[in-house]
């Protein structure tokens, strides 16, 4: 039903492991937003897909699960996810269980054999423009997925564009300065002209996720300083049944 070609191997870990400084903003940020999606209710279990090493992922928001399962199917995942997160959530009785494999390929059999937990896509969805050369078939996926996350509490943190900057963009990742709550549902030409508004050099590489979240859905827009000189636009919601 759903395929999948994650990003992963050693060349993305070391780049990962490398720029850990430059990405800390926006790790931050989406830490607090996180805290404050799962904070109302106690949570007992989060399934995290494409997870990779969990170079995104903030230690204190997964350790309020009383389990973790991460799905991803780059074998080195699942090691280098419990090196970086193995021992806090220990600390924490957070039971951690990492699964190589795809979990696109059947979500409606993965979805039910958890059927209680928090489903999180950890900056996946705005890859999978990767796997097809198909515009519409893409869309086409993501709508899938979306769709079978009918009547479920899940999330998800994903590439909306990205591109090159001249510097930094004068909107930074920071807790206290989002970027505009309005530029959750632009259309794509609208977005451009937002970007090159900010002096971002577009036209930015749409990762075609601009319809993952319905209209009523808070969306969470930060800037992520990928490498230097070429910025991602990160969008993040919460959809709760």
């Amino acid at each position: 039903m759903f395929s999948s070609n994650l990003t992963g191997g050693p060349a993305w870990h070391w780049q990962a492991w490398r720029s850990q400084k430059a990405w800390a903003p926006t790790v931050d940020a989406l830490e607090t937003w996180l805290l404050a999606q799962t904070s109302d209710t106690p949570r007992s279990s989060l399934v995290l897909i494409g997870a990779s090493a969990g170079w995104m992922m903030p230690s204190k928001w997964l350790c309020q699960f009383k389990e973790v399962h991460t799905y991803d199917i780059d074998p080195m995942a699942a090691p280098l996810f419990t090196w970086r997160h193995g021992k806090k959530l220990r600390t924490k009785n957070v039971e951690l269980q990492c699964h190589t494999q795809n979990a696109l390929t059947d979500l409606p059999a993965l979805l039910a054999a958890h059927p209680k937990a928090c489903i999180f896509f950890d900056n996946l969805l705005g890859q999978l423009r990767f796997n097809c050369t198909d515009i519409h078939e893409v869309e086409k996926n993501i709508a899938r997925i979306v769709k079978a996350m009918n009547g479920r509490e899940w999330g998800s943190v994903h590439d909306r564009m990205s591109g090159q900057v001249s510097g930094a963009l004068p909107l930074q990742p920071k807790p206290d300065t989002p970027w505009p709550q309005t530029t959750g549902h632009l259309e794509p030409e609208q977005a451009q002209k937002w970007l090159h508004s900010l002096q971002a050099q577009s036209p930015w590489l749409d990762h075609l996720t601009g319809k993952v979240f319905g209209k009523d859905t808070p969306i969470y827009n930060l800037a992520w300083a990928f490498k230097p000189n070429y910025w991602h636009w990160l969008q993040a919601g919460w959809v709760k049944p």
